[in-house]
């Protein structure tokens, strides 16, 4: 399960408010007050989050990357205990983007879970301000082929929901409801592609029963497509499936192979 926010924050900002316990209630509306072992999360990390009607949370921080910014905690207690990773992207254009991802099993049961978190996300970037260097990103559009365009708007992907992103340190695909998110380590290789029958790619993202990858695709003529060290996953909103590949019909997929810092045939 993984919910996102963009906002105007800048990805430091929203950075030390996703990692400084203090300021968790300010932002993510069913906190009423936070006790931690820290002022600023570490590996190691402890502490309770107290929710409305007394309900209250344990959790010990596991991972802090800063560089990716990127971190992991365990809520709750004994078999009931869930993990969760937090991110922070830059956005192309200015501001960031904060996601939290719930991986399966426990994504299948945590799906009411989205609507608070995804109110809690947009309060963390939704204030702008911050300081910190401009980070590049670079944007990719989808080509959208005229046959492509009423069997995808049927399922919420329009030139408006979708998007490639491509920062210093993460790969972002948005394709309308759908999400693809993963550091730009763990892009492995990408060759183009093309040729796409409309039956198996028009409308939805489409899932390889031969190789398990995933098909953002909104023309058949032509695509990047990615492979990953480690599948990632995507077309599944508990997380359950994942996929070694991506393959992406943006408008200039050659481009896009470029700004990953991978070579494609001529």
């Amino acid at each position: 399960m993984l919910v996102d926010a963009h906002g105007p924050a800048t990805a430091d900002e929203a950075w030390r408010r996703f990692t400084t316990p203090a300021t968790w209630s300010s932002w993510a509306p069913l906190i009423r007050d936070v006790e931690a072992t820290a002022d600023v999360l570490a590996v190691g990390t402890t502490g309770r989050v107290h929710g409305p009607a007394g309900v209250a949370v344990d959790f010990e921080v596991t991972r802090v990357d800063p560089v990716l910014r990127s971190w992991t905690w365990r809520a709750g207690r004994g078999p009931a205990a869930v993990s969760m990773d937090h991110h922070v992207l830059p956005a192309a254009g200015g501001g960031s983007r904060a996601m939290l991802r719930v991986p399966a099993p426990a994504a299948a049961v945590l799906q009411p879970y989205r609507i608070p978190a995804a109110a809690a996300l947009r309060g963390l970037v939704r204030e702008p301000g911050g300081e910190g260097a401009h980070e590049a990103v670079e944007s990719f559009d989808f080509a959208f082929a005229p046959t492509y365009v009423a069997p995808a708007r049927a399922f919420g992907v329009t030139p408006a929901t979708t998007t490639v992103e491509v920062g210093p340190d993460w790969l972002f695909v948005r394709y309308g409801p759908w999400r693809l998110v993963t550091p730009r380590s763990n892009i492995a290789s990408a060759e183009l592609t093309g040729g796409f029958s409309w039956v198996k790619t028009a409308g939805p993202p489409h899932l390889s029963f031969t190789d398990r990858g995933v098909s953002f695709t909104t023309n058949g003529d032509r695509a990047l497509c990615v492979t990953f060290h480690e599948p990632v996953p995507a077309i599944d909103p508990t997380g359950t499936i994942t996929h070694p590949g991506a393959t992406l019909a943006v408008a200039d997929p050659r481009r896009l192979a470029s700004a990953l810092g991978l070579e494609v045939d001529a």
